[in-house]
C-alpha cells in the first residue's frame, strides 16, 4: 500500500524509492518544526496536547496499525503513550521496537530533545512500510521521560513495558534521544582540530546480545560521515527510555549524541539541528533494521565482552588524530588494547561531554 502521496505519484518511475527518500528527508525537518513548539511539550501544558494530536494524525497518514485497539493513544493517568505497528511478513519472528520520548523538559522548543528523534522515527516508519520487513516493527512515542517523571512509575516507557510488553520478547529495542546537534567533547583543542568530531554518535547496548556488535559494525560500513562510537551502557547508566527494556533483559541499542551545550535551554531550537547529520543517522538506522531483519536474534547466548569491537570502531571513527586526542585528555602512553584502557578513556570523555 502506497501511503505517501508523493510516492503514489511516482510509483511507476524507476527512481520512485530514491525520490521518496528525498521527500521524507524534507519532511523530517517539517515535522521537527511542527513539534518544536515555542512553549514546549511538557505534560499538562497546551503544547503537550498539540504534540499528541499531531502525532496521532501523522501515524494515521503513514499507515501504521494501532498497537492496541483502534487508537494509537495508550493513556495512563495524566499521561499518554502512543504506539503503532508495521506488520512483518513472518509472524514467527521476534518484533523490533523503535522508540523516543515526545515530551519536553522545559517550556521551550526542545528540538534536539526530542522532537527531531520523533520526526526521524516517523519517516523511518514510512519507509519501512514500503519495504515489507520480515519482522514486525513497533513504533512507540513515550510520554513523561523528563524530570520529575524520569525513572518513576509515571515514566512512559516503564508504563508501556509494564502494561503492554511484559509477556513479549523483542529481537531488539532501538531508542533515540538527543541526536540532532553536532557532537562536542568540550576540550577546545580537540573540538577545533579533530576533523569530523561533530559527526560522532554514541551507540550503547551492543553488549545486550551476541549478534549486536556485528550488526552495528556492518551497518556503520554503509553510512558515510557518521562516526559511530559504541560503548557500554554501564559507563553512563540509564539516561533515557532504554532503561525499561534493559532492566527487563531485552536486547537494545540506544543512539544519542549526548548532552549538548544548549540542552534543556531555550536555544535548543530548530536552528541548532544539523539535518544533514540527522539524515545520516536515519540511513544508519535503516541499515541496522536491514541487518536485524535477517539476523538470528531468536538465539540468546551469554554475551561476551565486546571490547575488541569497541576499540576497532573507535579507531575507525577517530582515525589518525586518536593519539592527539588521547594526549589532550591526559593519556600520553595509552595504546587502547584492553577493557581497562577503555574504562579510563570513557570515564574522562563522558565526564567532559556531560553525557
Amino acid at each position: 500500500m502506497d501511503t505517501c502521496v508523493h510516492c503514489r505519484r511516482r510509483r511507476k518511475r524507476k527512481s520512485s524509492y530514491g525520490s521518496c527518500i528525498q521527500h521524507h528527508r524534507g519532511m523530517i525537518k517539517q515535522d521537527t518544526e511542527q513539534l518544536s513548539l515555542e512553549k514546549g511539550r511538557r505534560p499538562g501544558q497546551p503544547g503537550h496536547e498539540i504534540a499528541l494530536k499531531f502525532l496521532e494524525r501523522r501515524m494515521g497518514e503513514i499507515g501504521l496499525a494501532p498497537y492496541e485497539g483502534d487508537s494509537y493513544a495508550l493513556p495512563y493517568g495524566e499521561f499518554t503513550n502512543l504506539a503503532g505497528v508495521i506488520e512483518g511478513t513472518d509472524s514467527s519472528a521476534l518484533p523490533v521496537l523503535i522508540g523516543a520520548h515526545y515530551d519536553s523538559a522545559i517550556d521551550g522548543p526542545s528540538s534536539d530533545d526530542n522532537a527531531v528523534s520523533v520526526a526521524l522515527i516517523l519517516h523511518t516508519a514510512e519507509l519501512l512500510i514500503k519495504k515489507s520487513p520480515s519482522r514486525s516493527t513497533v513504533i512507540a512515542f513515550f510520554d513523561a521521560e523528563e524530570k520529575p517523571n524520569f525513572l518513576t512509575k509515571n515514566m512512559g516507557s516503564l508504563r508501556f513495558y509494564k502494561d503492554h510488553c511484559e509477556d513479549m520478547e523483542f529481537a531488539c529495542v532501538i531508542i533515540l534521544d538527543m541526536i540532532g546537534h553536532n557532537f562536542e567533547v568540550g576540550v577546545p583543542p580537540v573540538d577545533l582540530l579533530v576533523p569530523g568530531i561533530k559527526d560522532f554518535m554514541f551507540v550503547l547496548g551492543s553488549e545486550s546480545h551476541t549478534q549486536l556488535p556485528d550488526i552495528v559494525e556492518r551497518a556503520s560500513k554503509d553510512t558515510k560521515r557518521l562516526r559511530i562510537i559504541p560503548t557500554l551502557n554501564r559507563y553512563i547508566g540509564d539516561r533515557s527510555d532504554h532503561h525499561a527494556f534493559r532492566k527487563a533483559g531485552q536486547p537494545y541499542l540506544f543512539l544519542s549524541r549526548g548532552w549538548g551545550k544548549y540542552s534543556h535551554t531555550p536555544k535548543d531550537n530548530i536552528q541548532w539541528i544539523n539535518f544533514s547529520g540527522v539524515h545520516r543517522i536515519e540511513n544508519f538506522l535503516l541499515r541496522l533494521l536491514e541487518q536485524l531483519d535477517t539476523a538470528p536474534m531468536e538465539t540468546r547466548l551469554e554475551p561476551a565482552d565486546p571490547f575488541r569491537y569497541e576499540i576497532r570502531m573507535m579507531r575507525k571513527a577517530i582515525g589518525w588524530p586518536l593519539p592527539f586526542i588521547l594526549a589532550c585528555l591526559g593519556f600520553f602512553r595509552m595504546a587502547l588494547h584492553s577493557r581497562e584502557d577503555i574504562n579510563s578513556l570513557m570515564r574522562k570523555v563522558l565526564k567532559l561531554a556531560k553525557f
